[in-house]
Parts: C-alpha cells; structure tokens; sequence
C-alpha cells in the first residue's frame, strides 16, 4: 500500500487488490512514479511477507516479488521526503539498501534471519496516530512515537507469551544504514551513542502521518523552515556538554525565538481569510 501526505488529510493507493494485467510490482511502480510529482511525502507500507536468503531481500507480491535493491532504485528520482515502513519478517536488510537522507526506514526485523510472523506491524497500525502515545505532549503522535510503542507492544507480547522474541524492529532516519532499535530511545532522544553521524530519530518525530494541532497549521514552506530550526536546536543539545551553560543558552534563544514567531505567524494566516501575517 502507498499512502501520500500532503497537509492533514493523507490519500491512500492500495497496491495488490484489483484485477490489472500488470504484476503487483509494476503496479507499485507505476504509483510511486506518478504520485511522487504531486506530493511533498510519500508514505510506502509493504504488509503481507517476504524473504531474504543472505543476498537478496525481497517482498512477496502477485506476480515478480520486489527487491529491496529494485524499490531503492525507483525511489532514487524522487525529491519529495519517502517512508518506507516494512512490516513483514525478514526485513532487515531494507534498512541497509534504502538508506538514504531523504528516507525513513522503518523494518519489523534487526535482520533477514529473523525470517518468523512479525507482529510489529498490526501494533503500529494501531499506535500511529493515538494520542496515547504522544510523548512529547504535542497534541500528535509521530511516526517515531507510533515506532517506539509498537516496538514495547511487540517485545511485551513475548514476555507474556513466555516466548523468545523473534523480531527486533529497526528505524533509519539519518542516511547511514545502520538503524538504531527502540530500546535506545528514552522518550524521543536517543540515549546511546550511534556508531556515526547524527543519531536516528529526530527525523521520523517530524513526521505524522495525520497533522494535528500546530502541525496542521504550517503551510509546506513553514514546515521545512520549522523542520530545519529544529535541526539547529536538536544539533546545540547534542553539543551542551561541551559548552558554558551561559553559552548554551544564549546559542538556543534566538532559535526558539524564531520558531515562537513562525507558529505565532501560521496561526495568524490560519485564522485570517486572507492570509495576513502577524507583526
């Protein structure tokens, strides 16, 4: 299935369900390149099965399965923001082909060994937009969020079923491949160090797949000014320890001062019929 965001009201392509004459693969091919010139996010959600046999990964379609390597490529043209949430087993190995700093990737599985009925998926359709999971009390559930509380779900069925855990779900946000599991995350931020670069996660908690709340204000400009203001923020925090608590602070106002200008000016044009911005 596909699913493009754009502003709070996503629309929804399902892959696999009607009576074409093309595979399941050139279906989805054919969507990906067709939706991606209209959106600003594309959303791709892969439920059903797959296989990976130490060289190849793949998901099982009607007709020719798709490889990790093939979906890669028809991502490649693209320049809009892409998930890719793999619910199926043996999915690990996504992570590593799809990388990309303009993708998140999210896989139900640490690995293609992990090959058993992944139960990730059914939780996370269930977390990605119930506020209950809403750690940072923004009034919206964040891909990250949804991500961390179906992961605990996942591993707390195990526990109660008296059974090992045969899968380990994974999320890439920064590019590198390598993916960084749940329990790394205290709350929203990472709480052990990545082997590299910067950490995964700050990515995927701007991303919703319902915009509420102040999200759903922002016009598509201001998100991405807002997205890279946060960036900044999240970068000085990285840093705080190497810096003067005098010096952290004064390097942190100006950024939350502007982005306390930006919601105040989307709320204006929000409410205005023509758009006036504030003072």
């Amino acid at each position: 299935a596909i699913e493009s965001g754009e502003q709070e009201k996503p629309a929804f392509v399902r892959i696999g369900s009607t009576g074409s004459e093309l595979t399941d693969a050139e279906l989805l091919k054919v969507e990906i390149v067709s939706t991606a010139e209209s959106v600003s996010e594309l959303w791709i959600v892969l439920i059903g099965h797959g296989t990976d046999d130490q060289t190849t990964s793949k998901f099982n379609m009607r007709g020719p399965d798709v490889t990790a390597v093939e979906l890669s490529q028809w991502l490649d043209p693209l320049s809009c923001r892409v998930v890719v949430i793999n619910c199926k087993s043996a999915s690990g190995k996504f992570i590593d082909k799809l990388a990309n700093p303009n993708r998140i990737v999210v896989t139900a599985t640490k690995s293609g060994a992990q090959r058993n009925f992944a139960r990730f998926g059914g939780y996370l359709s269930k977390a990605i937009d119930d506020p209950a999971f809403d750690l940072d009390k923004d009034l919206q559930t964040s891909l990250l969020e949804a991500f961390i509380a179906a992961s605990a779900q996942t591993q707390e069925f195990y526990v109660e079923a008296t059974r090992l855990a045969t899968e380990l779900a994974m999320i890439d946000d920064n590019g590198d491949g390598l993916g960084t599991p749940a329990d790394w995350f205290q709350g929203t931020r990472v709480v052990r160090k990545s082997k590299k670069g910067e950490p995964d996660g700050f990515t995927a908690n701007q991303v919703f797949l319902i915009r509420r709340g102040s999200e759903a204000l922002l016009s598509e400009d201001q998100r991405k000014d807002r997205d890279a203001l946060e960036r900044k923020l999240e970068l000085l925090r990285l840093q705080k320890s190497t810096m003067t608590e005098a010096g952290y602070y004064q390097a942190i106002e100006p950024i939350l001062v502007q982005l306390s200008k930006l919601y105040q000016t989307a709320a204006v044009q929000k409410s205005s019929p023509v758009g006036s911005e504030s003072k």
